[in-house]
């Protein structure tokens, strides 16, 4: 039984397995359906690699020490301090070795990752915006109506933890908590925002593929934060106007959130009745 369950544990892990870019060998992430994505995975694969050939090669000296200097008859021990001139210009050298290897090449490539793509944040007509208001234990979302303003009576606000966008159109993403810091983040998208308490966060990513895709909360933020889990469907423009206007506000509407099931999310805060801000500019 034991050795059955291995066997199928085994099978899953390889066939979710695949070679990096550099030859090494991983367990496949989530895929990557954003346009974007591929700079967060260079980075995590190239810190990879190169901390893996480190780490090879300090076990090779390791093993190979160990064989040198091991215990023999006729060996005397040398006992050296390591303070020698040649110790410490060797240490010095492994050091910015390293420091320049992996750190500088990190940090230049996320700065540039920065300025050419997350932190320049698309302007224009064609730019999808939503209000995000996560809280103890759900996400609520927001998306102007036909006047285009937030905050105001035509504004679309979907049943909770319910996200929809249209495929090949960026996103402009404005975050802020109704208690506890939170952390927006769609594994698939490889993007990640804080929700901190008293600021509004900006982010953005575009869908490159059609699909279902889970949302999460990455910060710890209480004893159901475990149930913090949102949906984010990406789809045609069509059916994306379809479902904002399925879900836009009926004149004779009533308050919905009167009628939320407790046992959905049981322990949660009370839910507010009305919520938004008028959109913050990015300069």
């Amino acid at each position: 039984m034991v050795k059955n369950t291995m066997q199928l544990w085994l099978k899953k892990i390889k066939s979710k397995a695949q070679w990096t870019a550099w030859g090494i060998w991983y367990i496949d992430p989530p895929k990557d359906v954003s346009l974007d994505g591929y700079r967060i995975d260079n980075v995590i694969q190239y810190t990879d690699t190169v901390i893996t050939i480190y780490f090879s090669l300090v076990i090779l000296a390791l093993i190979f020490f160990i064989f040198k200097y091991r215990a023999r008859s006729g060996h005397t021990a040398v006992y050296d301090k390591g303070d020698s001139k040649k110790h410490v210009m060797a240490t010095i050298a492994m050091g910015l070795l390293v420091f320049f290897s992996i750190d500088v090449v990190i940090e230049t490539m996320s700065f540039r990752d920065l300025k050419e793509a997350f932190w320049n944040f698309p302007k224009g007509e064609n730019v999808l915006k939503v209000e995000v208001m996560p809280q103890q234990f759900a996400w609520n979302f927001r998306y102007a109506g036909p006047d285009g303003a937030f905050n105001t009576d035509d504004d679309v606000v979907p049943a909770l933890n319910q996200m929809h966008i249209p495929v090949n159109t960026p996103v402009l993403i404005q975050i802020a908590p109704f208690d506890v810091i939170h952390s927006f983040f769609i594994p698939n998208f490889r993007v990640k925002q804080d929700a901190t308490p008293g600021m509004v966060n900006t982010m953005w990513f575009q869908a490159v593929e059609t699909g279902n895709f889970e949302i999460a909360c990455a910060e710890l933020c209480g004893n159901g934060h475990y149930r913090m889990k949102g949906y984010l469907t990406v789809e045609s423009q069509e059916a994306f106007e379809q479902w904002l206007a399925d879900n836009a506000p009926q004149e004779d509407e009533e308050d919905e959130w009167d009628d939320w099931d407790a046992e959905v999310d049981e322990g949660n805060r009370e839910i507010p009745e009305e919520w938004g801000w008028t959109w913050k500019e990015i300069q």
